[in-house]
């Protein structure tokens, strides 16, 4: 749940927790700046990237803002014309070809100087979620990637996971070790093309208690690293709550340096603007 700290003041001071510290959002010389990338059409709004940067630039959130009519005039059935696979070489698309979900890329406004991991961020709309899966309703997945564009996008279409080439099937589901993946983590060979894998938490409501899906946590991976943090969360909770923070389950250490979220939040304004942000960021050193 949030805490009573304003919320742009959040992130800031869960770093200076972890550090024994402490900064009251009236001290003398608080700032922060925000950053905002190229907007997206989404439903009958926009969605566009940003980065909120406390005191030396430490990051405090980086996030998709979704405008107030972003949410409405969503596609309501499955998309059969992008995010499809031509796997019968018929020239046609079948339903078991496609994904069925609306991506859209959004650029991440800030070069490497934050000390963030995240350089770009892939926005899904799933207006049916996943068959046969507890996450049936419709929801909207948020990916926050790790590796370069052009290393995702080589993750080929093929008969495997879901939509995925066998031998890169291999590739994805080559364990994550232990250290840097929170602890509960499982493989459900859940390997998307173009994506990677979705390393689910089984400490989750949805899973440990057959709870109805809200929002969840993910981990993405490839080839034994992880290159993706991924709020999944339903266009039900995006649409009724005006402020909440769920934690994210950490791993012990991190392969590269810089700093790592700690939650991620859902707000609403009162102009019906809403953010989806990763915050209460921690540095951590490279553990190799």
């Amino acid at each position: 749940m949030c805490s009573a700290v304003p919320p742009r003041v959040l992130g800031l001071v869960a770093l200076l927790d972890g550090l024994g510290l402490a900064l009251s959002a009236e001290a003398p010389g608080w700032h922060e700046r925000t950053v905002r990338g190229a907007v997206e059409k989404m439903g009958a709004g926009t969605i566009q990237s940003f980065v909120t940067l406390g005191p030396s630039d430490a990051p405090i959130a980086i996030g998709v803002m979704l405008s107030a009519g972003a949410l409405e005039q969503l596609p309501t059935v499955p998309n059969t014309v992008s995010r499809c696979f031509d796997l019968d070489k018929n020239g046609r698309y079948g339903g078991h070809e496609c994904m069925g979900d609306e991506e859209r890329i959004l650029d991440v406004p800030l070069d490497s100087t934050a000390g963030l991991p995240f350089r770009w961020i892939s926005v899904n709309w799933n207006p049916a979620g996943h068959h046969n899966t507890p996450y049936v309703q419709p929801h909207f997945d948020f990916h926050f990637n790790m590796v370069d564009r052009s290393r995702v996008e080589s993750i080929a279409p093929g008969r495997c996971g879901e939509l995925v080439d066998c031998n890169d099937f291999k590739r994805a589901t080559r364990p994550v070790p232990a250290r840097y993946l929170p602890s509960g983590y499982i493989d459900v060979g859940a390997v998307v093309p173009r994506m990677g894998n979705h390393l689910l938490d089984s400490q989750s409501p949805e899973l440990k208690d057959s709870l109805p899906f809200s929002s969840t946590f993910i981990y993405g991976a490839w080839d034994g690293e992880l290159i993706f943090w991924e709020p999944m969360i339903t266009l039900d909770l995006l649409q009724k709550t005006q402020a909440a923070c769920m934690e994210i389950r950490q791993p012990m250490a991190f392969r590269q340096a810089g700093y790592y979220p700690t939650q991620y939040c859902v707000r609403q304004d009162r102009q019906g603007q809403r953010t989806v942000s990763l915050e209460g960021f921690r540095y951590s050193e490279a553990f190799n």
